[in-house]
């Protein structure tokens, strides 16, 4: 039995670039290690960061890491979602949020409210405690 492998954002950036001082270390790796990569749901965030700092294909970039590596304690659906909400003009962690947020709602079949002084929530249609008014 292989013990899982948690892999960083440099693996998968090496990976993922064109050109990359560890492409080939990384390539290794990844083909000794196939079936045992797992990557957390913070490295997650950590290269959704970096994708929209560098204009770089969120999606097409979470689907290639999920073809990669398997996901700890989380659904890949989940960050899907979110980038969704990034294309229509939620931030990364406001995104992140509303994801969970609507997951909650799938898993346990009741609404869900997000408590903030935010009016991006209220665009997508989620229910709002707004602080300002409290």
């Amino acid at each position: 039995m292989h013990s899982k492998k948690y892999a960083d954002s440099d693996f998968f950036l090496a990976l993922l670039k064109d050109s990359d001082w560890l492409k080939e270390k990384a390539e290794r790796v990844y083909k000794e290690n196939k079936k045992s990569i797992y990557i957390s749901p913070f490295t997650v965030v950590e290269l959704m960061v970096v994708c929209i700092r560098e204009g770089i294909p969120l999606k097409e970039t979470l689907f290639q890491i999920s073809r990669i590596a398997g996901l700890t304690f989380i659904k890949w659906d989940l960050f899907f979602k979110a980038a969704e909400y990034i294309e229509e003009g939620a931030s990364i962690f406001d995104a992140l949020l509303m994801a969970f947020a609507k997951e909650s709602e799938i898993a346990f079949s009741e609404e869900s409210e997000i408590i903030s002084s935010d009016k991006i929530y209220e665009k997508f249609g989620f229910k709002v405690i707004d602080l300002k008014k409290k």
